[in-house]
This record gives C-alpha cells, sequence and structure tokens, in this order.
C-alpha cells in the first residue's frame, strides 16, 4: 500500500500551466500519403507528439518564443524547421518526409510500455518487421517457425509443443498486444503457437531478464504486435489464398489456407478485421516417410477471427479495443509407431487414435485501451483493460491408467483465464540540460490456472493468483548519453485448495505407484523487488555502446511441483521464486550501408528452474543455482541498390552449482540450452515487382552428458548433432492489387532430426524433422 501511496503522489504533484501557443498540422511522405505515428518534437524541450493514424498531429499548451521543431518517421530521414510562436496565433506546418532506408534500423519499441526508438533502449532488441513477417512467413505458416532466425531463440520443434525453445536458455513470457499468452503457474510450452500470422503485424524480442510485465520473462519477452488500421483509405480488402505440400512424396500432404482482411478509417473511426483458415496435411520427412503424428501439427484444421478498433473521442483522448480468437484441433488418421532413440525414428501408421482431437482448443484474448494525452500538466495516461482464456489439450498416454476407475490412459488439457489492468502514467520532465521522462504506475493481474485430464480426473489443483505490482522507471537524456533505471514491488498472493494428488498405476498392476497424497491447501505469498538501469552512448554512429543490468520475477512452474507433491500441507512444498539477474554489455554499429549489432550476457539466479528427471520417471525442479551466459552478433549489409546480406551468430551456455558451493560445473539440459546458431540470408528486391531471400540455418553441435550402463540418456541429456537447413521464399507483384508468393521450407531436403528429438533422449520424441515442403500464396488487395 506505501508503494500504491507513493504513486498517487507523484500523479498529483507532476503539472505545469497551460499555455496558449499551438502547432498543429500533417506529415505525408513523397507520394502524397500520410504517414501515421511519426514523431514530431521541439529540440531543447520535452514537448512532443506523434501523428494519428492520418498523419496529423496537434502540439498545444506551449510558450511561445523560437523553436526549432523536429519531424521524424521510421524509415524516413528527419526534417528540421525553424519557427516562431506567438500567443493565440495557432501554427500550421505541414512537411514531407523522404524516405531514409537507413534509418529502418531506427526500430520503433512499443514493449517498453511506451514508443521509443533502438537508440533509446539499453538492451539488446530484435523486431521482426511486417516485411520480414511476411518474407518468413511464406516459408512456414507456423509462429514458431517464424521467430527461429531471431538470435538468441532456440528453434522450433515442428510440434504444438515450444518445449526447448527458449530465448537465452531461459523461459521467456509471452504476449499478445501485452497479454499474457504464457501459464507460468503450470507451464504448458503451447504459448508460442497461440495466434495466426496473419494477425500480427510485428514482432518485438526485448531479450534478458525483465519484471516490466510480471511473472516469467527470466529470459526475456516476445510481443506479437497485432495489426492495426490502415490510415490511408476508408476500405481496404486484402484476401490471401494458398496452399501447402511435401515436395518428396506429395500424397495425403497437400494443405490449404484462406485469409480475409477488411480495414480502413472512416472520420474518427479506424478498423481492421480478419478471419483465416488453415488445414495441414499429413507431415512427411525427407524420404518421404510419414512423421509420427505424436504433438504433431501435421492434419491440423487451425481456425482464427480478430479485430481491432479505435476511436479518436478527441484531439488528446484516444480508445481502442481488441479481440482474437485462436484455436488448432489435430484430427489425424495416423497413430505414432514408436522408434527406438539413435537407431529409428518414431513414424506415423495407419491406425485409430484413441485420443480427442488435440491442440490449443480457444485461445480468446480481448483488450480495452484508453489514452489520454495531458491528462494533467505534461502526462499523458494509459489504461490497459485486458482478459484471457486459454485451454489446450495434450496427448492420449498410457500412463493414466487407472484399474480401479476403468481408465487404460487419459490425456491432460491445462485451462487458464487471466484478467489484468495495468495504469501507466508517463510525465516528462527538463533539469537544465537533462531531460527524460518518468514512467510509472501499477499492474494488476488475477491469473486461474488448473490442469486436469479430460475425463476430469484432476491432476494441479486450480490455482488463483493475484498479483498487485507499483513500478517506476526513469529515462533520462544528457547529450549523446541514454540513461534509464526502474524499480517495480511484486506483491503476489497464491490460493489452493485442499487436493489429492493423482492416483498413478503401472499398466496392468492395481497397487499404486504414486500419488493419492491428500495435501491440506493454504496461501502462498511471495513479495520482490526488482531493479533495471541501464546506459547507451550515441555519439558515435559507428560505434553505440550500451551496458545494463536487470532482474526478473518467476515462479517455477508450480503446478508441477503442486501434482507430484509427498508432503501433506502446501506450506511444506520448496516453491521459492526465481529471480534471475541479467547483465548485458553490447553495442549498435552503422558504417557506410553496414549494420552491425552484438551483446554478451551473462544471467545469474539463486533458484534453478530445470527439470530434473528421478530414476521413477518422475521430474521434478532442480533448484540449484544457475549461470547462463553467450554472446549474440548480427550483420547486414546492402551490396547494391536491390541485393542485401546478412547474418547472425548466437551461442548460450549454462552451468549449474549441484553442490552449492559457488562451483558451477555441472552442464545445464538441452531442454534450457541450444546449440550454437548461425543464420546467413541474401536477398534481392527488383523496383517493387520481384523480390527473393534465400537464407541458410545452421545448428552445431552439443554433447556433455554420457549414458547409463544401459546406454540410455536422462532426460534432456541426448547427445546432439549439427545440422544445416536451406529455406528460399521470392514473390511477385504481378498487378497493383495481385501478388503471387512462394516459399520452400528445406529446399536441399537434408535428412535431420529437430533438436528436441536429439536431446529429449526418448523413443517418443524420436523423431525426423519436415523434408522439402512448399506453401503457395496468392495474395489480391482492393
Amino acid at each position: 500500500m506505501k508503494h500504491l501511496l507513493f504513486c498517487l503522489f507523484l500523479f498529483g504533484a507532476l503539472g505545469s500551466y497551460a499555455q496558449e501557443a499551438s502547432i498543429i498540422g500533417k506529415i505525408t511522405d513523397e507520394n502524397n500519403l500520410p504517414i501515421a505515428y511519426a514523431t514530431v518534437n521541439l529540440k531543447n524541450s520535452v514537448k512532443g507528439t506523434v501523428t494519428d493514424e492520418n498523419g496529423d498531429y496537434r502540439l498545444s499548451s506551449l510558450d511561445t518564443g523560437t523553436y526549432v521543431i523536429q519531424f521524424s518517421g521510421l524509415g524516413y530521414t528527419k526534417v528540421n524547421h525553424l519557427i516562431k510562436l506567438n500567443d493565440n496565433e495557432p501554427l500550421e506546418v505541414n512537411v514531407t518526409l523522404p524516405t531514409d532506408l537507413k534509418s529502418l534500423n531506427e526500430v520503433v519499441i512499443t514493449s517498453n510500455r511506451v514508443r521509443e526508438t533502438l537508440d533509446e533502449v539499453p538492451s539488446s532488441i530484435s523486431v521482426i518487421s511486417s516485411r520480414q513477417l511476411e518474407a518468413l512467413g511464406q516459408t512456414s505458416t507456423n509462429v514458431a517457425d517464424v521467430l527461429l532466425e531471431v538470435p538468441g531463440i532456440s528453434l522450433s520443434t515442428n510440434q504444438t509443443s515450444n518445449t526447448g525453445q527458449t530465448l537465452r536458455g531461459r523461459k521467456m513470457l509471452v504476449l499478445i498486444d501485452g497479454i499474457p499468452q504464457s501459464t507460468p503457474l503450470r507451464n504448458g510450452n503451447r504459448d508460442i503457437n497461440t495466434i495466426d500470422p496473419n494477425t500480427i503485424e510485428r514482432i518485438e524480442v526485448i531479450k534478458g531478464a525483465t519484471a516490466i510485465y510480471g511473472n516469467g520473462a527470466d529470459g526475456g519477452i516476445i510481443n506479437y504486435i497485432t495489426k492495426k488500421a490502415d490510415a490511408s483509405s476508408p476500405f481496404e480488402s486484402t484476401t490471401v489464398v494458398g496452399s501447402t505440400g511435401a515436395l518428396k512424396n506429395i500424397n495425403k500432404t497437400v494443405g490449404a489456407n484462406i485469409s480475409q482482411t477488411f480495414s480502413g478509417n472512416v472520420d474518427k473511426l479506424g478498423y481492421v478485421v480478419n478471419g483465416t483458415f488453415r488445414q495441414t496435411g499429413v507431415f512427411r520427412d525427407a524420404n518421404g516417410e510419414v512423421v509420427s503424428p505424436y504433438y504433431g501439427i501435421g492434419e491440423t484444421s487451425q481456425y482464427s477471427l480478430f479485430g481491432k478498433f479505435n476511436y479518436q473521442i478527441a484531439d488528446n483522448q484516444h480508445v481502442e479495443m481488441m479481440y482474437n480468437y485462436y484455436s488448432s484441433k489435430q484430427n489425424s488418421d495416423y497413430i505414432a509407431q514408436v522408434g527406438e532413440f539413435g537407431v529409428r525414428p518414431s513414424i506415423g501408421v495407419i491406425g485409430e487414435d484413441l485420443s480427442v482431437d488435440q491442440g490449443n482448443r480457444y485461445n480468446h484474448n480481448a483488450q480495452l485501451t484508453y489514452d489520454f494525452l495531458n491528462i494533467f500538466g505534461d502526462t499523458d495516461f494509459k489504461l490497459n483493460l485486458y482478459a484471457q482464456d486459454f485451454r489446450t489439450v495434450y496427448g492420449y498416454s498410457i500412463s493414466f491408467y487407472d484399474p480401479n476407475l476403468g481408465y487404460d490412459g487419459g490425456q491432460s488439457s491445462i485451462i487458464s483465464t487471466k484478467k489484468g489492468a495495468r495504469f501507466n502514467f508517463n510525465t516528462p520532465y527538463e533539469l537544465g540540460r537533462i531531460s527524460g521522462n518518468l514512467l510509472y504506475g501499477i499492474d494488476i493481474l488475477n491469473d486461474v490456472t488448473a490442469q486436469e485430464l479430460v475425463d476430469g480426473r484432476p491432476w494441479v489443483p486450480e490455482t488463483d493468483m493475484t498479483n498487485l505490482a507499483p513500478y517506476l522507471q526513469l529515462k533520462s537524456l544528457y547529450k549523446d548519453f541514454v540513461l534509464k533505471a526502474g524499480i517495480r514491488f511484486e506483491n503476489i498472493g497464491i490460493d489452493i485448495p485442499d487436493y489429492t494428488t493423482l492416483t498413478r498405476y503401472n499398466v496392468g498392476e492395481t497397487t499404486p505407484s504414486s500419488g493419492g497424497v491428500d495435501v491440506e491447501g493454504g496461501e502462498l505469498t511471495y513479495n520482490a523487488t526488482t531493479y533495471n538501469v541501464g546506459l547507451r552512448y550515441n555519439k558515435w554512429s559507428v560505434f553505440n555502446p550500451f551496458v545494463s543490468f536487470s532482474q526478473s520475477f518467476s515462479i517455477a512452474d508450480l503446478g508441477r511441483t503442486l501434482r507430484s507433491a509427498t508432503e501433506n500441507t502446501v506450506s511444506q512444498i520448496n516453491s521459492d521464486a526465481v529471480i534471475a539477474n541479467n547483465y548485458e554489455a553490447g553495442f549498435n554499429s552503422y558504417i557506410g550501408n553496414t549494420h552491425f549489432s552484438g551483446a554478451y550476457f551473462i544471467s545469474t539466479s539463486k533458484y534453478g528452474a530445470t527439470y530434473r528427471e528421478l530414476e521413477s520417471g518422475v521430474f521434478e525442479i532442480a533448484r540449484q543455482p544457475e549461470r547462463v551466459y553467450g554472446f549474440e552478433f548480427t550483420l547486414d549489409t546492402r551490396l547494391t541498390n536491390q541485393l542485401n546480406f546478412g547474418g547472425s551468430v548466437s551461442y548460450t551456455e549454462g552451468k549449474l552449482d549441484v553442490e552449492n558451493n559457488g562451483i558451477y560445473n555441472t552442464y545445464m539440459n538441452g531442454d534450457r540450452i541450444p546449440p550454437l546458431k548461425t543464420v546467413t540470408y541474401l536477398t534481392y528486391n527488383w523496383e517493387d515487382k520481384f523480390n527473393a531471400r534465400l537464407s541458410y540455418i545452421y545448428s552445431g553441435k552439443r554433447d556433455h552428458f554420457e549414458a547409463n550402463d544401459s546406454g540410455d540418456y536422462s532426460y534432456g541429456q541426448g547427445p546432439v548433432s549439427s545440422f544445416g537447413l536451406v529455406n528460399l521464399t521470392a514473390g511477385y507483384q504481378m498487378s497493383r492489387t495481385t501478388k503471387i508468393g512462394l516459399g520452400i521450407e528445406n529446399l536441399l531436403n537434408n535428412d535431420y532430426y529437430n533438436l528436441l528429438s536429439q536431446w529429449a533422449g526418448r523413443d517418443n520424441d524420436y523423431i525426423k524433422a519436415n523434408g522439402a515442403r512448399f506453401n503457395l500464396s496468392l495474395t489480391v488487395k482492393l
């Protein structure tokens, strides 16, 4: 409560006296089209704003005098104008911004709650723009595959589960427009594939531990930013139809998709709506063999419905509503024929599946956003009210055999509902030659998560978490220095009812092997204060260095701990929270047409979150201290006006202090730490008519563990061999309204196993990757 009172005191203390002078105008590009969300700033002042969807802007409550006003936008050259303001005389300044390809690297970041360019953020950021998203999505319609070229993110699994797809060796918090998709109370690893790519405008990846969005971002944040309304016309229609399939053996592999989008602006109302349906065929490996349907995404139907509406209530007030529905269900004619790890792969054979359709049954997201500029003085206010309702269903397993209840097996399901509110205030300040802003507010979140079997047997009790978190973030600009520092106060209470752990039997036996423990519920309380501080220096374009320290707060999969509890009270369960400390040093450089970036990081935590397999086959979370470290490097250069070359290298390693004596001498498992990854690409663009992109993804070797006497590996410790993957995308603008696209995944039809298939060390998971696949699309925009 004292933190809340402190924030409320700040709300009332930061005001200023309104003046009469004002500036209005419109910003357009070289084709006289409006530039939405361009930035307008008075130099040597904290006054500024952004244009609306129609390119219009307004600066009011200004002192009279002479100013230099600066106009800038992503992808455009900055323009300065000298102006003079008089009392009671609105000044109109209209500007045309020339295109500047270099400034495309000055990415606008919104995942930090406020709009910032890259040179204002002292940490590593990766952004997949709408253009990049279109190219990567042409190769694969799976969002997890779209992320595979981002440095620091592990390669995807080719499954519904994203187990092992970590960010810098730690779990990440996945968001849709800031709405949490992850289920940290019971981590189901289904959060990456919770949205259709046709709904996304761009993807922002903020790396390193952060608490800015609460529980679960030990490795960072992935924020799917959904599409916005088209500002250039009252109505626009975009239709996309496509087909996918295998190139080695096309039999039963052909899938189809159709997506329809309507968007536009009418007076003060902007809108965008989208509906998408996809159906995939059978997946085959490089030899034409059917890939095992175990947790697979072949023979899957996906449904997506999205809508976003925004309305300009007044010059300084704006409201936006967003809703997104996504569903993915697998209905396969095949069943898994289990192979042998290291010898032969698991494949799919015709058979009757005993399970109900698995996949993300539904994912509802809704959000109301209200912006009030200059709500008092120069302070801007933003309110986010959001809700999420999510359910995912897993595959059938005989491990849920129960002879007393008559069950031969079962399927588990995670159900999670979230409701939240964010109150965000942004106050600019100026102290002599130092300027900046103060960001402060409070986050409120309620998360109710449970895991149960489809037949109704409870596995993890309904866990009810309430999180109240005031925060304060300071940004200071002095000459070429950018300093950011913040603090967040986590106050979490978790209510757990009385429950009985699920009774487990070995198949054919009538005596329970585990479970059946009556556990007295109770309340768990977590209170923590997390900090962040970072410094960036922007004087030289050839070298912009930064250093940062940040912390995250997470609860290490409480649900897994609860479902295997052996104690009879919740208070006896070891569920200490994980505080991750992230140290990072990096740089960005621009030399002519070449852009470099690099970073080195170390992440430590007193308590770990690594799964450890016991002799009984049950998993528990190892709570040993952890140290994760590594580096990333990226390069992009324009060879000619049409040709670009680039690539990245990302390396991550992690070790445990098993004896808790300060010596980190035990390697972490493959489900947390990926091998070395490199990406190389070449892009070609010809007069906006034809474009092509060829990429090569290399995954290195990681082999740190020994097999047991039987030749088997513990979960996560299987040896990982290196492999390479070539992808190709191409597009041709047939006319003003029509475009065709072609993507080929695994162009050279390389025969290999995905990372999870290798490090898991299990027969079920020993599944080959897809062979060469095509994705053909036709886009008509009217």
